[in-house]
């Protein structure tokens, strides 16, 4: 009885964290994601010069 309980709060738990992911990624404020990626390539051009 413990294995299966165990088997089941596992594959619950893995279950929650996928659809987090998929919303999270689905709901992402895109702005705050085009100002972080041109953060990082600004910073990428002063460490390649």
């Amino acid at each position: 009885m413990g294995l299966e309980a165990l088997y089941f709060i596992g594959a619950f738990v893995l279950l929650t964290a996928l659809i987090y992911g998929t919303l999270s990624y689905h709901y992402r404020n895109r702005a705050a994601t085009q100002a972080g990626d041109e953060i990082v390539r600004e910073r990428y051009r002063q460490n390649q010069g």
